[in-house]
């Protein structure tokens, strides 16, 4: 398989052609060839059977089977890997021009112009008679092709003055910016082939073809301001005025402020313990704003191929930002220049919530996106260093760093709406609640008109109240038989799914994918030349939505279905895993812990001594060092997926993507 490949060329210029003046140039371009993976490769993988030979040939002379599994639920993913071929170009060139100058003592200016452009040009060839998933006796030939880029252009001017008066220093600075970025994506398509081992669009007897453009603008204007008196009491504040052509003409200009202040204790006359060479107490509040994306702001349509156009999302041209407010207090300590402390507690508050809203049929258009939420939250973060050891030249640090974040939604003047297929926005819910169907695991959750026939029910061995009729046992197979029970049939040893009081199945809350909290710790050691470095990270609580073992019930490729190894009693039909597979609808069987434990990182580096560095490089480098970094090396966890940590920080909803991976790295560094 083709894989990556990657060139990168850098350039940095510096030049003083006065004392008072510096001019910057940076240039940098990038380019890469990568080879596609054609659809979802893990998700095919898991759903093949277990035991078959995926380096079969196929009977038409490809290297491997299309369908070596009798069962046929996937295809196999090698052989997609053989037949398609996807390929990515994609260029990055980046240039910048800064120029410095200081007329004054007290007075800098200083320009800066960047440019910026990505350019990416994809495609992926099937070829005539290669077999697919949709058409697994033979394609009938597809190409895609796609080209695209995205440029932006930037500047700012920024004039800085700073100015001591005895023991007060004072600095304020005056900036402006101003962004134009521009997009291009054009798409063609080609199908139905008259002749295969063409990968041309003229080959082609069906073509189509699409494009976008983006235009987006926007500006802004700063005015900071701080004052410094004896480095112990230190207050700073910002006044931002931007707009962006993202909004509706009269949402295009806004506001945002930062303030913040410090008394570092430890530098007054009075402070008592000399041991603490640092004691700051800061707090500081700012607000920040959120921009839609391009097209919130219009209304948008689809065209089919024979000419109807059909509405699709309504514009919202009176669209706010989504804006934030944040206050944070905190106090720095730093004890005997070896331990040091850092304590901040956040809160936050987060208005005008940009949210996606269904809308009713007579409107025609299906969503529209509109501010309609208010999310508050608070974070508490520490860290704690400590050089443990320092002896010679040995010296050893421990680093330990912790935080936990709650959050709510304290008001949604909407319906409430179901996000990700797992949680809702609703009024009073935390953003990462998840909610979904329920199996009932004890009587107290059965309808309350089948409450007083508890004989009739049995907790099984997976912790579920099953119907196993008077006197019976989950253990006595009677699978495929009913039970009734006060004129209701249930199925015999089968899940029930809660209901809620209208007899409906009932959407409950079925876990939160918020940890209790998470911590993190490290150790740097140093011995002469050499370092060693590791960092162990944790997560405590939170829950995991296993979607991937799901899909996996669809077609009993689960190792949970395999009841080989359990004893004859115990042992469950398939049936039984359909009812909790339950269509793929969101349900509480698959929701599992989320906590783990992750050896991150450990390496390894040795420097060379200058001496040895002369002696092997003649002069030519003055610097050298080696190293050997390992990634992502082990996790301890209870999640039964590929890794604990999926979705989002919000959304934790496992999937098909590519799992992380173990890195091992080998670097060699030379200084000139």
């Amino acid at each position: 398989y083709g894989g990556y490949k990657r060139t990168d060329l850098r350039l940095n210029l510096d030049h003083r052609p006065r004392d008072d003046m510096q001019v910057s140039v940076s240039l940098y371009h990038a380019r890469s060839d990568r080879q596609e993976l054609p659809g979802d490769p893990f998700y095919d993988l898991i759903n093949i059977a277990p035991d078959v030979n995926l380096l079969t040939r196929d009977p038409d002379g490809t290297r491997y089977a299309f369908q070596p599994d009798p069962q046929g639920v996937n295809p196999n993913p090698l052989y997609l890997l053989q037949t398609e071929d996807g390929q990515t170009q994609r260029t990055r060139t980046l240039g910048s021009l800064a120029l410095h100058y200081t007329p004054r003592p007290w007075l800098t200016l200083v320009g800066n112009v960047s440019y910026d452009r990505a350019d990416e040009n994809g495609s992926l060839f099937i070829d005539k008679g290669i077999k697919t998933p949709t058409e697994p006796t033979g394609s009938t030939g597809d190409l895609s092709i796609s080209s695209g880029f995205t440029s932006a252009l930037n500047a700012d001017l920024t004039a800085s003055l700073l100015k001591q008066f005895g023991k007060l220093t004072a600095r304020t600075s005056v900036r402006a910016t101003v962004e134009d970025e521009n997009q291009r994506v054009d798409t063609a398509t080609g199908t139905n082939f008259a002749v295969s081992g063409i990968p041309r669009l003229n080959a082609a007897l069906s073509r189509s073809g699409a494009s976008a453009r983006y235009d987006i603008g926007s500006e802004g204007y700063f005015f900071t301001g701080g004052l410094d008196y004896d480095s112990r009491w230190i207050v700073d504040g910002l006044v931002r005025r931007d707009a962006s052509s993202l909004f509706g003409p009269s949402e295009q200009w806004h506001t945002y402020y930062r303030a913040s202040a410090a008394w570092r204790m430890a530098q007054e006359s009075w402070w008592p313990w000399q041991r603490v060479n640092e004691f700051k107490l800061r707090i500081s509040q700012g607000t920040a704003g959120t921009r839609p994306s391009f097209g919130d702001q219009y209304e948008t349509y689809t065209i089919s191929t024979n000419g109807t156009v059909a509405k699709a999302a309504l514009g919202n041209r009176f669209l706010k930002p989504e804006t934030t407010r944040e206050t944070e207090a905190g106090l720095d300590m730093v004890v005997d220049n070896r331990y040091s402390l850092q304590i901040s507690h956040a809160s936050t508050k987060t208005t005008d919530e940009l949210i996606q809203i269904p809308l009713p049929g007579p409107v025609g258009f299906s969503t529209q996106w509109q501010n309609a939420g208010t999310v508050e939250g608070n974070t508490w973060e520490g860290t704690l260093e400590a050089e443990v050891l320092r002896r010679g030249t040995l010296s050893w640090r421990v680093g330990v760093v912790a935080d936990r974040s709650r959050n709510r939604i304290t008001q949604f003047d909407r319906s409430c709406v179901r996000t990700a297929s797992i949680s809702y926005q609703c009024a009073g819910e935390d953003l990462s609640t998840m909610y979904g169907l329920s199996f009932v695991r004890s009587v107290s959750q059965l309808p309350a008109a089948q409450q007083n026939a508890a004989n009739m029910f049995e907790v099984n061995d997976d912790g579920l109240l099953v119907a196993v009729g008077p006197g019976g046992h989950y253990t006595d197979a009677q699978w495929g038989t009913t039970v009734n029970v006060n004129g209701v049939n249930y199925a015999w040893g089968m899940p029930i799914i809660r209901l809620d009081s209208t007899g409906q199945q009932a959407v409950v809350r079925i876990g939160s994918g918020n940890p209790t909290f998470h911590y993190g710790i490290s150790n740097s050691v140093q011995w002469h030349g050499f370092q060693f470095y590791a960092l162990l990270d944790t997560q405590v609580g939170g829950d995991d939505y296993n979607a991937v073992n799901q899909r996996m019930y669809q077609y009993q490729r689960s190792a949970d279905v395999d009841q080989e190894n359990k004893p004859v009693p115990l042992r469950k039909p398939i049936d039984y895993y359909s009812v909790l597979y339950a269509g793929n609808n969101v349900n509480d069987w698959f929701v599992e812990p989320g906590g783990f434990v992750k050896l991150r990182e450990v390496s390894v580096s040795y420097t060379l001594p200058p001496r040895l560095v002369s002696r092997v490089f003649g002069g030519v480098a003055t610097g050298a060092s080696v190293s050997l970094i390992g990634r992502n090396l082990y996790t301890w966890t209870d999640y039964t997926g590929y890794d604990p940590e999926v979705g989002t920080v919000t959304t934790r909803l496992g999937g098909f993507d590519y799992p992380q991976y173990r890195s091992v790295t080998a670097a060699v560094q030379l200084q000139f």
